[in-house]
């Protein structure tokens, strides 16, 4: 649930801006998703949105079907380099993303490991982003679909969760337009989540997660492998009510390439760290909470916050 951005758009504004001697020092400036500088993946984005598994993530429900209703409102304040330092460029961002999660656990005993369950994630995205010396630009749309299984095991206080997922190019992409609604390449993610109740009115929670980019054949660009580590935990407090903090650390092990070349000084790596409250209340049928995280390191990326309220009910 990113803003995508023309890899050739930007690099045609980023000449012409050096023809400009008034902005002459600006120009040497790293733009927030050129390849060419040193913003992690390809134009900023991730096909995997971070900050979304906050509540239970390796918990898995009973049998039966879930839908999942994901919205965030994301404050970009600024691109910062690959030390974390504004680059100058005088960039904001906001966005808005609704996300539909269909989720069916099949009955117990279908396979003696756990559970296993199968999910489908549909996405709206709505993004403005402003630059000095460049018009504001919008885009909405449709992003690319994820879906796959995923296996659930309850070991008493003990929960986790295996997931494999795809996410398939979908969202409409054109390399030569300033913002774009799909990546326009596949993404594969393999993950381990856990809950795990030291007592009954608290719950300590992760989600490890590895996601491999395929190329962008309309940009021979491939982004990276990323990391994510969300974590959370939560107090009971009455009748369901809790309140809790998460966050995540979001990150590269591998460097973007293009034409077969590392890009930018440091691989175009992204390194993120968030934390910040939550708040919420559920029952085994339905629920709903609200999350609030604010960057505390921000490298190769944006300066950011996040405000979630997600719902979920069963049917």
């Amino acid at each position: 649930m990113a803003t995508f951005y023309s890899t050739r758009y930007l690099s045609q504004w980023r000449i012409k801006m050096r023809s400009c001697r008034a902005c002459g020092a600006l120009s040497v400036a790293l733009l927030w998703c050129l390849p060419a500088a040193s913003y992690a993946t390809e134009n900023g984005g991730s096909v995997v949105p971070v900050g979304v598994q906050s509540m239970l993530p390796g918990l898995l429900m009973p049998a039966g079907n879930y839908l999942y209703n994901y919205n965030a409102w994301v404050n970009g304040f600024s691109a910062r380099d690959e030390h974390g330092n504004d680059n100058g460029m005088g960039m904001t961002m906001a966005t808005q993303a609704h996300a539909f999660r269909l989720l069916h656990v099949a009955d117990p005993g279908l396979i003696e490991a756990g559970n296993l369950a199968f999910e489908a994630n549909f996405v709206y995205t709505r993004t403005s982003l402003d630059m000095d010396y460049m018009d504001k630009s919008t885009s909405s749309g449709l992003s690319d679909i994820t879906f796959g299984p995923s296996l659930g095991r309850h070991f008493g206080a003990y929960n986790d969760i295996f997931a494999l997922l795809v996410t398939a190019p979908t969202g409409e992409y054109d390399k030569n337009r300033l913002a774009n609604n799909g990546r326009n390449y596949w993404g594969i993610q393999a993950s381990w989540a856990w809950t795990w109740y030291p007592r009954r009115d608290v719950d300590i929670s992760g989600l490890a997660k590895i996601v491999y980019n395929t190329r962008n054949e309309d940009t021979d660009y491939q982004s990276g492998i990323e990391t994510n580590l969300e974590y959370s935990a939560n107090y009971y407090f009455a009748q369901g009510f809790f309140v809790g903090v998460s966050g995540f650390w979001h990150s590269q092990i591998s460097d973007d390439k293009q034409h077969n070349r590392s890009v930018g000084a440091n691989g175009n790596r992204i390194n993120e760290l968030t934390l910040g409250p939550q708040l919420g209340w559920g029952t085994p049928r339905y629920g709903a909470y609200f999350s609030w995280k604010r960057s505390l390191l921000s490298e190769n990326t944006m300066d950011i916050s996040q405000l979630w309220l997600n719902t979920f009910i069963a049917f």
